[in-house]
């Protein structure tokens, strides 16, 4: 294998997020959210009285708005609406449940009962201490 091959690095894309724009500085589905809202208004501007159609329009203007520029925390805000109602009507899938089933205890093999003399080890007497002897040799190389 030649070693230029391991090292060789390649262009990876960058700033996937940024799509392209359309009608100025508007991509596709921000372009859509505003001609629908300003289409529902203009629905409302022939059908309705005046006060009517600005006590309307106003809001679906903002929800317009919202839909086409808001993020939160780095998501756009109909992706958010579609994953909420997904969440709330589909149904929930859960990865663990607790399985009711009898407790199995394996069999213990006792022992015969040995005597207890045998299990108790009995002292021995040590003889000097360790401490003692070190005593002693500091005692007698120190004079």
């Amino acid at each position: 294998m030649n070693k230029n091959n391991l090292t060789m690095q390649y262009p990876l894309p960058q700033f996937l997020e940024i799509k392209p724009k359309i009608a100025g500085p508007f991509n596709l589905r921000q372009l859509a959210y505003l001609i629908a809202g300003s289409l529902t208004c203009l629905i409302f501007y022939f059908t309705t009285s005046m006060m009517k159609f600005v006590i309307v329009s106003i809001p679906i203007m903002i929800i317009a708005f919202v839909l086409a520029f808001a993020k939160i925390k780095g998501f756009p805000v109909p992706t958010i609406l579609v994953r909420s109602f997904g969440f709330l009507f589909k149904s929930k899938t859960y990865l663990w449940h607790k399985k009711e089933e009898p407790i199995y205890a394996l069999p213990v093999k006792l022992k015969k009962k040995e005597k207890i003399s045998n299990i108790v080890p009995t002292p021995q007497i040590a003889g000097e201490s360790r401490l003692k002897k070190v005593s002693n040799l500091i005692e007698i190389h120190s004079k």
